[in-house]
C-alpha cells in the first residue's frame, strides 16, 4: 500500500513542470515530504537557508533540523496529514549549527483525493524577530517616558481627534487620558490665540506654539507646544505629535514686566515735558527727545555732560540748591533760565525729584517746561484786563464769579444791576444767601443740592433752564443760567454763572413746548416706522447671511456682500436717526444699573479687533489701576458712546494705532470724582477750522471724506448728547494729518462689590431653576418659534437647522399659548407684535398657566431696542431677548448661554 502512494508521489513529482520553476526559485524554502515525514526533495533557497546540500538535505531527519522542537513538528505534521494546513514559528539548526527562526507552513499534498504526503514552506524570519524584540524594547522605554514624563505628549490624526495623551495630563490640566482620547484636540485651546498642530501642509520640521488651554476646573494655563508632523514613507501626514509645557508662570512674569517697561518708556519718551535724569554729579544719564529740541543741543552733546553749563549764571547757585535738595530726597519745584545752544534764552519751570533703588538715592529725574511764551501771556494778560473790564461791562446778560467758598469775586454791571445791588455790595458776600435763589415752584435749594455748589465740586458745567433769584428789595424774577468750573493749574477754584431774566418769555415758552411736541409725535412716527422698515431688513439681512453660507461664484458672492455691506449701513444709519430723535425728544431714559466698566471697555474693542487687523492697526486698552470695575450707570449708553469713537477713529485711521484710556481725574478737597475716557488715533486728523462743527447734527466736514467713509453725521452729535445726558462732558484735540484725541468725562458713581451681592445672589436664585431645567433635560432641545411673518419664520427655521436644531412654528400669540400648554418645551423664541394676541400677553399667560418645573425658557424676539421695552420682557416673564435684523451670532449666544450644558451631555452620551 506505502509503495502505491510512493509511486503516485512519485510520479507527480516527475509529471509536475508545470510548477518546477516556482518551486526552483521561489525566495522560501520549499520541501516535500512522505507520509512519515521523510524528506523527498527540497528547493534551491531549503538549500541557502539551511547550508545542506540537496542530496544532504533529502537524508536529514526532522530531529536534525527541528533540534529540541522535534516534537511540536510532528504535530504540526500529523496535523497536516488530517488535512489541515498549520502555519507556526520554529527555531531550525543550520548546518553550521547556527540556530535560526523560520516561519513555517505544512500544506497536505492531495492526489485523486487521496493525502500522499506534505510540503513544507519555510520563510526565514531571524532579522524580523530581532526588530521586533528591538521595537518592544523601544516601546516599553517609550511608555516609560510618556508615563512620567512633565509634559504633555499628544498624539492626534490629520483631522485633528486626540488618539493619546501622556498621563501627567491629569496633573498639569485635570483630565484623565481617557476623556481627551477620541475628543477634537481643539476642544480644549482658545482658537484665537493658537492654531491646531494638523494644518493642511505641516512643515517637516517642529513648530513652536504659544497658547492658552482650558484646565477640566475652567480656568486657562499658557502653554508652549512643540507641534512635528509623522509622515508615511508615501510622505502623506499620518499623526501630529504635540509635546507641551507649562509656561503659566513665566508667562505672567514676561507680561509685569512688560507693562513695568512699556509704561516706563512710554511716559519718558512721549511725556509732553522734556524728561531727563542726573547722576548725583548732575551729569545727564538719559533724555527724552523733548529736551533736547527745547535746548537746541543733541543728545550725543548732552549725555554724560553736566546741566550747569545750561544754566544762566545769575541762576547757577540757585539751581544748584535745588538740585542738591533733590538729592537729600526733598522734590523740588521751581524757575530758572536756560541758555540755548544758539545763546538764547529761556525760562522753564523745573520738577527735580530723587531716584530711589534699593532704599538708597541713585540720582535725580528732571520734568522741564518752557514758560517763555507764558510769561510773556501774563503782562499781554495784565494789559487787556481793562478791556476785558469793557467787554463784561457791555453784554447784557448777569456774569458773576464766585471763589472756591462760593464768595462773589467780580460781577458784571448787568448782573448787579438785575439783582438791584451795585457791584461793590456784592464783591466779597456769599451768593447762595444774597440773593437767595430757589427752585422754580419756590421752595428753597439746600446748600448741598445747589447746581453751583455742585458744579465746584465735581467741575461738571451745568444748565439750569428755570429757577428764581431774589432781588434786593425781597422781589423775584425767573432766570435761565449755565455754571462753568474755574480752573487754576488744573484744581477747580471756583466757578463762572451767567443769568438771562427770562420772566418775559412765557410766550417762548409756550412755542417752545408747541415744537417739543411736534418732535416728540416725529419720534414715535420714526419708532413705527422703525419697525416696519426692521421687518423686512431682517429678511433681508437673515437671507443673505444663509445665501453667503451656500456654493456661490465669485460674482454672485461680490452681489451678496454688496447686498450685506449696504444692509449694515442702512441699519446703522436707521439707529443713529431713531437715537438722535429720542435724544431730541427728550425720550432717551437711562438704565442705572451695577456693571462691569472693564469688561465694556474690553467687549468694545474685541468688536473692532478683526476689523483693526485687517487694516493692521494697534488697537490698544489701557485703564488705569485705580479705575473701578464696578460701576453705576447705564451699560450699554457708555457701550454706544465707545463703539461711535473708536468705529470713527478705526474708520479714518489707515496706519498706526488707536489707543482707548480710562483714568480717574480728581477735583479739590473731594477725591476721585470723574472717569476720564479718551479714544486716541493716529489718523488723518481735523483741520483746525472744522473743529467747532464737529459735534453739531448732520455735519460732515470734508465732502471728500464724506463720500470715501459715509455715515449720517449724526455720530459725535449723540455722543455728545449721551454723555451730557450722563452728566459728563465731551472735547475733542485734533491735528490735521497727525490724529485726533476725543475725550469725555463721567461721574465716577463707583459701587462697592458687597452692595450688589445680595441682588446677584437673588437674580441667580430666579433663574436656577429655569437652567438646571435646561441643563437635565434629554437631547434633543424642544424649540417652539412663534413668529407672524412668514419670512422671519423661514429664517429662524435656516438657522436653527444650520445649529443642527428643528422647530415647532405658531404664527401668533393665542396659538403659543395652545403649543406651549400641550407640549413641554424647551426654549420658546417669542415675537412681540402679532395679530390675536402678542408676545408679552402670551407669555404672561403661559407663566400663569404651567407650573414654574415645566415652564420653558421664552426669548424675546423684537424690533425695538428701546430699555423700556426690554424692561417690559423681562416683567412678562421672559428671560433673555434678541433684536431684529435677527443675526446668527446672537440666535448661536441664545444657545451657548441657555442650552451650552445640554449639548454637552449629548455629545457624551
Amino acid at each position: 500500500m506505502e509503495i502505491t502512494k510512493n509511486a503516485k508521489l512519485k510520479k507527480a513529482i516527475s509529471e509536475g513542470g508545470i510548477y518546477k520553476s516556482l518551486f526552483q526559485h521561489h525566495p522560501d524554502a520549499i520541501y516535500v515530504m512522505d507520509t512519515h515525514g521523510r524528506y523527498l526533495d527540497a528547493n534551491p533557497a531549503a538549500e541557502r537557508i539551511s547550508g545542506y546540500s540537496r542530496e544532504e538535505f533529502i537524508q536529514l531527519g526532522r530531529e536534525t533540523l527541528f533540534s529540541e522542537h522535534a516534537e511540536q513538528g510532528r504535530t504540526h505534521f500529523e496535523r497536516a496529514l488530517r488535512g489541515e494546513t498549520p502555519h507556526f514559528e520554529v527555531e531550525f539548526c543550520r548546518k553550521d549549527g547556527a540556530v535560526f527562526h523560520v516561519e513555517t507552513t505544512y500544506i497536505p499534498i492531495v492526489v485523486d483525493g487521496e493525502i500522499v504526503g506534505v510540503y513544507g514552506m519555510g520563510r526565514e524570519i531571524t532579522e524580523q524577530k530581532a526588530v521586533l524584540s528591538k521595537l518592544e524594547e523601544c516601546e516599553t522605554l517609550y511608555n516609560l517616558i510618556s508615563e512620567n514624563a512633565g509634559d504633555i505628549i499628544t498624539f492626534t490624526n490629520p483631522q485633528g481627534i486626540c488618539e493619546y495623551v501622556s498621563p501627567s495630563i491629569y496633573k498639569l490640566l485635570g483630565y484623565e487620558p481617557g476623556e481627551i482620547v477620541g475628543t477634537p484636540i481643539g476642544d480644549y485651546y482658545i482658537t484665537e490665540e493658537i492654531k491646531p498642530g494638523c494644518s493642511e501642509n505641516p512643515s517637516e520640521d517642529a513648530d513652536l506654539l504659544t497658547g492658552r488651554f482650558r484646565h477640566k476646573e475652567g480656568h486657562y494655563l499658557w502653554f508652549e507646544t512643540t507641534v512635528k508632523a509623522v509622515r508615511s514613507a508615501e510622505g502623506q501626514v499620518e499623526k501630529i505629535l504635540g509635546i507641551g509645557r507649562d509656561i503659566t508662570e513665566r508667562k505672567a512674569a514676561e507680561n509685569k514686566l512688560k507693562v513695568s517697561e512699556q509704561r516706563y518708556k512710554s511716559l519718558f519718551d512721549y511725556n509732553p515735558s522734556s524728561v531727563y535724569s542726573f547722576d548725583l554729579e548732575g551729569n545727564h544719564v538719559s533724555l527724552n527727545a523733548n529736551l533736547a529740541r527745547m535746548t537746541g543741543f543733541s543728545r550725543q552733546e548732552l549725555l554724560h555732560h553736566s546741566f550747569t553749563s545750561l544754566i544762566e549764571p545769575s541762576l547757577l547757585e540757585k539751581t544748584l540748591a535745588h538740585f542738591h535738595n533733590a538729592k537729600r530726597g526733598i522734590p523740588q519745584n521751581y524757575e530758572t533760565t536756560l541758555i540755548r545752544k544758539d545763546a538764547s534764552l529761556i525760562d522753564v519751570s523745573v520738577t527735580n525729584v530723587p531716584i530711589v533703588v534699593d532704599d538708597e538715592i541713585v540720582g535725580v529725574y528732571g520734568i522741564a517746561n518752557d514758560i517763555t511764551e507764558s510769561k510773556k501771556y501774563v503782562k499781554e494778560i495784565e494789559h487787556l484786563s481793562y478791556q476785558h473790564s469793557l467787554i463784561l461791562g457791555s453784554v447784557s446778560e448777569g456774569i458773576y464769579g464766585l471763589d472756591r467758598d462760593g464768595k462773589v469775586m467780580f460781577v458784571n454791571p448787568a448782573g448787579a444791576s438785575m439783582l438791584a445791588y451795585s457791584q461793590e455790595e456784592l464783591i466779597g458776600v456769599n451768593i447762595h444767601d444774597s440773593i437767595h435763589h430757589t427752585k422754580a415752584d419756590g421752595s428753597d435749594y439746600p446748600h448741598e443740592d445747589c447746581p453751583i455748589h455742585a458744579t465746584m465740586l465735581d467741575g461738571l458745567s451745568r444748565l439750569v433752564q428755570e429757577e428764581v433769584f431774589w432781588r434786593k428789595d425781597g422781589s423775584s424774577f425767573l432766570v435761565e443760567y449755565r455754571v462753568n468750573p474755574l480752573y487754576d493749574k488744573g484744581e477747580i477754584m471756583g466757578a463762572v454763572v451767567v443769568f438771562t431774566d427770562i420772566t418775559d418769555e412765557r410766550e417762548i415758552i409756550r412755542a417752545k413746548e408747541i415744537a417739543e411736541q411736534a418732535a416728540r409725535a416725529k419720534s414715535e412716527f420714526l419708532a413705527m416706522m422703525s419697525h416696519e422698515i426692521r421687518t423686512p431688513m431682517n429678511g433681508i439681512m437673515g437671507m443673505t447671511d444663509l445665501l453667503l453660507d451656500t456654493s456661490l461664484d465669485d460674482e454672485q458672492r461680490d452681489y451678496a456682500d454688496i447686498i450685506r455691506e449696504s444692509s449694515d449701513a442702512l441699519l446703522q444709519i436707521l439707529n443713529d436717526i431713531l437715537d438722535f430723535s429720542k435724544i431730541d425728544a427728550g425720550k432717551m431714559t437711562l438704565i442705572t444699573e451695577p456693571f462691569d466698566l472693564h469688561a465694556v471697555v474690553k467687549s468694545t474693542l474685541e468688536l473692532f479687533a478683526p476689523k483693526a487687523a485687517e487694516k493692521k492697526l494697534e488697537l490698544i486698552s489701557r485703564i488705569e489701576p485705580d479705575v473701578p470695575h464696578l460701576y453705576m450707570g447705564d451699560a450699554s449708553r457708555v457701550r454706544q458712546v465707545l463703539v461711535n469713537l473708536v468705529g470713527n477713529a478705526l474708520k479714518f485711521t489707515d496706519s498706526g494705532s488707536i489707543v482707548v484710556s480710562v483714568e480717574s481725574l480728581a477735583a479739590v478737597n473731594s477725591g476721585p470724582v470723574l472717569l476720564g475716557f479718551s479714544v486716541a488715533d493716529t489718523g488723518v486728523g481735523i483741520p483746525a477750522g472744522k473743529l467747532d462743527h464737529l459735534f453739531q447734527s448732520f455735519s460732515q466736514l470734508h465732502p471728500v471724506l464724506n463720500r470715501k467713509y459715509g455715515g449720517t453725521g449724526l455720530g459725535l452729535s449723540i455722543c455728545k448728547r449721551l454723555v451730557e445726558l450722563m452728566g459728563g462732558t465731551i472735547s475733542v484735540e485734533s491735528t490735521e494729518g497727525a490724529g485726533s484725541v476725543f475725550r469725555f468725562t463721567l461721574p465716577n458713581a463707583q459701587i462697592k462689590k458687597e452692595e450688589t451681592g445680595e441682588e446677584q445672589a437673588l437674580g441667580e436664585e430666579q433663574q436656577e431653576w429655569m437652567i438646571s431645567r435646561l441643563n437635565s433635560r434629554p437631547a434633543p432641545l424642544k424649540i417652539l418659534v412663534v413668529e407672524d411673518h412668514p419670512v422671519n419664520r423661514q429664517l429662524f427655521i435656516k438657522f436653527l437647522e444650520k445649529l443642527g436644531y428643528g422647530a415647532d412654528i405658531a404664527e401668533n400669540g393665542m396659538e403659543a399659548v395652545e403649543a406651549v400648554t400641550s407640549t413641554e418645551y424647551d426654549l420658546v423664541f417669542m415675537d412681540l407684535q402679532m395679530p390675536v394676541m402678542d408676545g408679552l400677553q402670551a407669555t404672561r399667560l403661559i407663566r400663569r398657566l404651567l407650573p414654574s418645573g415645566q415652564n420653558p425658557v421664552i426669548i424675546a424676539v423684537t424690533a425695538s431696542v428701546r430699555p423700556a421695552d426690554k424692561e417690559k420682557c423681562l416683567e412678562s416673564g421672559m428671560q433673555d431677548f434678541i433684536s431684529k435684523p435677527i443675526l446668527f451670532d446672537e440666535v448661536k449666544r441664545v444657545f451657548s448661554y441657555w442650552g451650552r450644558k445640554n449639548d454637552r451631555e449629548n455629545r457624551d452620551e
